[in-house]
């Protein structure tokens, strides 16, 4: 059945979110702790070693790998090397990665052919490269096996050069080594990269036809490349019929196809996901939460956002500055500045330090019920690196207030403090100075300009003086504007023209005043 985005629900209330959230906290599974730093084995033999070396490899700790590695009781084997290989590779070490097995050649040992998969893992993926590892198999007697290919292939996938990942599967096939799912499933990421998707369905019927069916990673490459063109009811089905296709979608199909529907607005259709996920007896994992978080949040429902953000430690999922200040900032849109000021306590509360973005959503609230003797304490802390964005909050909140003297005193602080002004600072300075008829201070403020292209509030400005009569301010700004080395165009004296024909001020007493303006634009 074709796909059709319901209308979003309204917030459910705390029991039944509270129920909700402790079905996922009974479902969720902590995962294995990788082990503790300085750990050695129990037995000290290859095998044991080997096995910690492995698991803080899974955990990305190479620097830990690295240290069992040197402090090897008896030589280091092949599946030692090969271990350490993939580790540094893995990690984004390739010259590591290359020393070591450039050590494992020195030894004596005879490479692997895992060995040589890690190694591939180092290089661009150039068919130079390619070649020298294949004559380095051949001399070291190692045959090329699947794992090899499908690294090879992977890589030229990832760098688009679907053609080339074509022919080294033909070669593989040639050499006698049968393709695996991960062969084909390479190439079908790289089609759904390049939006074929048409080509990456046809690729679904040929791995059937080749007696190598797609697996859950196959179809999920596949869901998230539908997903990239907004073919959500094509997805539904496949996961309709997954059981009669032989696959089981798991938490990564679901959490990329929560992702798509979140990112494009159908927000009550991802949360359902979440549900589903549960029919099935799938453990919701982090990033899960994360994106049912993100949608809660888009969908203006606080109060369960909120509460998943208070039952995050037994849910196993670690919400960060950037989830408060995701929420935070939505409470801000919608007026919820209670709620913000008490998410805020609760950072301090759990630890989790507040950052700039944090204190700088709290001053936009402060702003908004107009406590700005607070939102001044806040932006006066030294300690706190504020950017441009944390001033212009300030200023702008004195701007819709009509406080000019705060406009001008945050203004003078952020100058002092070394944090450049940009367009919105400067075009909100001036606004506030002609709001309160101080056209020559507002004048004088374009001093700070550089040259260019004229700013957009300085033809604001423009325009203030020529509705406010006031034609020697608008001669004195045309000559600031010259002294600054700014180009008189269009944006300037179109403009004008028009006000000026609009109020008829060719008949009017100031038309001396007028002509000098428009000779000085070059009007004769």
């Amino acid at each position: 059945m074709p796909f059709r985005p319901t209308f979003p629900r309204r917030c459910l209330d705390d029991r039944k979110l509270s129920s909700f959230l402790s079905a996922l906290a009974s479902f969720s599974a902590n995962p294995s702790p990788s082990p503790p730093a300085g750990s050695v084995p129990a037995a000290r033999s290859p095998a044991a070693y080997n096995a910690l070396m492995s698991a803080y490899s899974r955990a990305g700790r190479p620097d830990e790998v690295l240290r069992l590695f040197r402090s090897l009781p008896f030589p280091p084997t092949a599946p030692l090397f090969t271990t350490l290989i993939s580790s540094l590779a893995v990690s984004g070490r390739p010259r590591a990665a290359r020393a070591a097995f450039s050590s494992l050649l020195v030894s004596g040992l005879t490479p692997t052919a895992s060995a040589f998969t890690a190694l591939l893992k180092c290089h661009d993926g150039s068919l130079d490269s390619m070649h020298h590892i294949f004559l380095a198999m051949t001399s070291a007697s190692c045959s090329p096996d699947a794992a090899v290919y499908n690294c090879y292939i992977s890589m030229l996938c990832d760098s688009g050069r679907l053609e080339e990942a074509w022919g080294i599967l033909d070669h593989m096939m040639d050499g006698g080594v049968r393709p695996t799912v991960r062969s084909y499933t390479a190439i079908l990421r790289g089609y759904c990269e390049q939006g074929k998707i048409l080509e990456a369905e046809r690729l679904f019927d040929a791995m059937v036809d080749a007696g190598c069916p797609p697996d859950v990673v196959s179809y999920s490459v596949l869901i998230e490349g539908l997903c990239g063109i907004r073919e959500f009811d094509k997805v539904e089905r496949i996961l309709e019929r997954s059981e009669e296709k032989g696959w089981t979608p798991n938490a990564v199909t679901y959490n990329i196809y929560m992702s798509a529907l979140c990112r494009m607005g159908f927000l009550d259709e991802a949360c359902n996901q979440v549900d589903k996920m549960r029919n099935r007896g799938l453990l919701p994992t982090v990033e899960t939460l994360s994106i049912l978080f993100d949608c809660l949040c888009r969908d203006a429902r606080f109060s369960e956002a909120v509460c998943l953000l208070e039952h995050s430690e037994e849910l196993g999922w670690h919400a960060d500055v950037f989830c408060y200040n995701t929420l935070m900032g939505r409470l801000c849109d919608a007026g919820d500045f209670a709620r913000v000021f008490k998410l805020l306590v609760d950072l301090l509360k759990k630890g989790i330090g507040p950052d700039m973005f944090s204190f700088t959503i709290a001053i936009r609230g402060f702003c908004g019920v107009g406590k700005f003797r607070l939102a001044k304490c806040l932006i006066d802390n030294e300690w706190i690196g504020y950017d441009v964005v944390a001033f212009n909050t300030l200023i702008h909140g004195f701007y819709n207030a009509g406080d000019l003297r705060g406009v001008k005193l945050t203004y003078i602080n952020m100058c002092s403090r070394q944090i450049s002004p940009n367009n919105f600072t400067n075009a909100t300075l001036i606004d506030s100075l002609c709001k309160d008829r101080k056209f020559v201070e507002a004048i004088n403020s374009l001093a700070s300009l550089r040259d260019g292209s004229v700013p957009d509030h300085v033809v604001h400005l423009n325009n203030r003086l020529v509705k406010g009569v006031r034609y020697k301010k608008v001669l004195n700004l045309l000559d600031e504007i010259r002294c600054r080395g700014f180009e008189l165009d269009t944006c300037i004296f179109i403009p004008l023209v028009r006000v000026l024909c609009w109020e008829g001020y060719y008949k009017h007493e100031n038309i001396n005043e007028v002509s000098l303006i428009l000779t000085s634009l070059g009007i004769r």
